[in-house]
């Protein structure tokens, strides 16, 4: 037998053993109830063209939930105008009945939140660059706005089917190549459960549930800076279902292309200690089920495979354990256009191809 048939035959047995199926290794992904349970695939973005032609593909693939951007939303995003869609749009023009036709969640994405708000603000001639986080009559009225967004739009996503609302609280605009970006640093003033942070936080829930009660609410990245953190117990306290959509289980051991993001953060083996420091750094969330761990990136823009399918198959495998909390839902983040096409241009080492990962997707999927 060649080492490629070796290699080969390696990962089938590691895939039998992620369904469940009896043999080598299988046994640590089973119990007593059974074979390892199915997950949900959530992606960043999803297909916002007429009719969403690829919604039969996400189905085929595994893919459950799609985040649906760009939205003419409640806050400020840094997306053009033209291109954001409200809920009649996406109604009229077929992309929400498609997704419903292929049992598809569909949540309603805003982003970034609060860092474009922010950025924008701050940049006004004469502004405070502490505009939106003091106790200002300026800083209440900007609040009041995005509150008043809220409850104009957000019931109306919620009578549509909406699953729930994603956040993603990234700071591209506000970081300046600082260890911490300005949206949540040099407030220090306004941490803590009588600050700025927590009481908008609060402010912003107490707004959604007041037209979408039981809300579910995605917060996307959730690196665990203090301020941070209580913007986002502002809005769990309020009584919103907070979901944290980590960042740091990206990555995919040692690759030839790409940053260094989309290396070095995941290793064999890390998944559920990821998970269980994202629950010490925000201790409001109650339990695993509540963290959704961040998966890829393949470049689609290089064309260099730089997510390897045995690591893959390995955080697929933590993600349906049933010990450690599991199992957890899962999050993709691709670079570049997420299509058939864009799959099929990868440049994959001999053994393996796309299909590979669609494989995996589908057997692991609660979808199929």
């Amino acid at each position: 037998m060649t080492a490629h048939m070796k290699w080969h035959m390696s990962w089938i047995c590691v895939l039998l053993a992620i369904l469940g199926v009896h043999g080598a290794g299988a046994s640590g992904l089973k119990n007593a109830e059974g074979p390892a349970p199915r997950i949900e695939f959530h992606l960043f973005g999803g297909d916002m063209t007429p009719g969403a032609p690829l919604a039969s593909w996400y189905k085929n693939i595994g893919i459950t939930d799609v985040w649906l951007y760009p939205v003419n939303g409640a806050f400020p995003q840094d997306q053009p105008r033209d291109t954001q869609l409200n809920v009649a749009q996406m109604e009229a023009n077929g992309i929400l009945a498609t997704y419903r036709k292929n049992n598809i969640h569909f949540w309603w994405f805003e982003r970034p939140v609060p860092d474009y708000m922010y950025y924008v603000d701050s940049r006004v001639p004469g502004a405070p660059r502490d505009v939106i986080w003091s106790s200002s009559a300026t800083a209440d009225a900007r609040w009041k706005s995005i509150c008043d967004g809220i409850r104009s739009l957000y019931g109306g996503a919620r009578n549509a089917g909406f699953e729930g609302i994603v956040y993603d609280t990234e700071a591209y605009y506000s970081y300046k190549g600082q260890g911490i970006p300005w949206l949540w640093q040099g407030h220090e003033g306004q941490l803590g459960p009588l600050g700025n942070y927590y009481l908008r936080g609060k402010q912003v829930g107490d707004a959604i549930l007041s037209v979408w009660p039981n809300a579910r609410v995605m917060l996307v990245y959730s690196f665990g800076y203090l301020a941070e953190y209580w913007w986002y117990k502002g809005l769990q306290d309020s009584g919103v279902d907070v979901f944290l959509a980590i960042e740091h289980t990206y990555g995919a051991g040692p690759a030839k292309a790409g940053d260094h993001w989309y290396q070095h953060w995941w290793r064999p083996g890390m998944l559920a200690g990821v998970v269980s420091d994202k629950r010490s750094s925000f201790d409001f969330i109650p339990d695993d089920r509540h963290i959704v761990s961040g998966l890829f990136p393949i470049d689609f823009g290089t064309k260099n495979l730089n997510y390897e399918f045995r690591y893959f198959m390995e955080q697929i495998s933590q993600a349906r354990r049933l010990s450690g909390g599991g199992p957890f839902a899962v999050w993709i983040w691709p670079q570049g256009p997420f299509t058939p096409d864009s799959w099929q241009s990868v440049a994959y080492p001999e053994g393996v191809s796309a299909n590979d990962y669609f494989e995996l997707m589908r057997s692991s999927s609660l979808q199929n």
